[in-house]
């Protein structure tokens, strides 16, 4: 339940990056985009060396949770502060949920609310270590060598995802490379035939027309890109077509020169709608923001007292092949960190 709990609030964040997610084809017009502004994206993006992000998200929604659940599947949101950073040598994604409702279906197919308390998840990687927490408190934390669940812990964060912020991830193979560098702006306007609508002194106004990978549909997106705050994306929106209805957007607001030529927007909201009407609002702030320094006093985290640990360290080849296809856990040691290991366990 807890997995499905993680799971399901990206399902309407991720609405604008679907479409960048497939596709290689591209055919530029006269109208195409310039190359001057993909030559400042890549510049703005590669002056971020090393990040540390503490974000407040916090989603509403017009809508009593049993009725979304109803209508749209989502089952839970609630207030996080979620953390992410990066540098050359570890990664780390720290989520902290408040104690919230959840939408849970009974036999009958109706819906009921029940309390989840609070619980954090982690996702990191440290040396090659790789670390993951989908559980509540710090029971079950899972980490192992040659194990990657997951095609980019950073891009993971939907702040990142809106601000088209790119983390290679060392762990990943070189396919999921390609496929997030296919939805990371600015790789997705060589690869799309991404329409100059607008330009001026203050911003680049872009479109794409195409269908959404999940359902065929016809939909349209555009962005708005700032040149006064360092080409960082300031909006964007996805309609469905032809009937141009908005489904989703994202608006940037209050950026801020975070270090020489960075900037980062400190509040991010996106809004889902359906059939015109709004289903739900996100909000993120950013609380905290250090950009280009050591973060590794930020980004290290050790297994606390008490917590069980699945070690998946010390698989073989084989074991690693069928986790990776069964995530199944049999092969697995386990060990409660404070607690001396057995014989067994060493």
């Amino acid at each position: 339940m807890l997995r499905n709990h993680i799971q399901m609030p990206l399902i309407f964040c991720c609405a604008c990056s679907l479409l960048l997610a497939s596709g290689l084809g591209t055919a530029r017009g006269e109208d195409a985009i310039p190359e001057p502004l993909i030559i400042a994206w890549e510049a703005s993006r590669n002056r971020i060396q090393s990040l540390y992000l503490k974000i407040r998200n916090e989603t509403t929604s017009p809508y009593e949770l049993t009725e979304l659940a109803g209508m749209t599947g989502r089952v839970s949101f609630g207030k996080t502060t979620e953390i992410v950073a990066f540098d050359a040598e570890r990664q780390i994604k720290r989520f902290k949920w408040d104690e919230q409702e959840h939408a849970k279906k009974d036999e009958q197919g109706k819906y009921t609310l029940e309390t989840v308390r609070g619980y954090e998840w982690v996702t990191a990687t440290e040396g090659g270590l790789n670390r993951n927490v989908p559980l509540p408190g710090n029971v079950g934390m899972q980490y192992g060598k040659n194990y990657y669940p997951f095609q980019n812990l950073i891009y993971r964060s939907e702040y990142m995802r809106e601000n088209a912020i790119y983390v290679e991830d060392p762990l990943a193979s070189p396919e999921d490379i390609s496929k997030v560098k296919w939805s990371s702006l600015p790789e997705a306007l060589q690869l799309r035939d991404f329409q100059l609508i607008k330009e001026d002194a203050d911003e680049f106004v872009i479109s794409w027309t195409g269908k959404i990978p999940a359902n065929g549909k016809g939909a349209r997106q555009v962005f708005t890109i700032s040149r006064k705050f360092g080409f960082r994306v300031k909006s964007k929106e996805l309609y469905r077509m032809p009937q141009e209805q908005l489904i989703s957007s994202c608006e940037c607001r209050d950026f801020r020169e975070v270090a020489a030529e960075v900037w980062l927007p400190y509040e991010v909201e996106q809004q889902s709608f359906r059939d015109g009407k709004l289903i739900t609002r996100t909000t993120m702030k950013v609380l905290e923001a250090i950009v280009n320094q050591d973060v590794s006093r930020y980004s290290h985290f050790e297994f606390a007292p008490g917590t069980q640990v699945t070690d998946l360290s010390q698989l073989t080849p084989a074991q690693v092949k069928d986790l990776k296809e069964t995530r199944n856990l049999g092969y697995a040691r386990r060990f409660t960190v404070g607690e001396k290991k057995s014989e067994e366990q060493k």
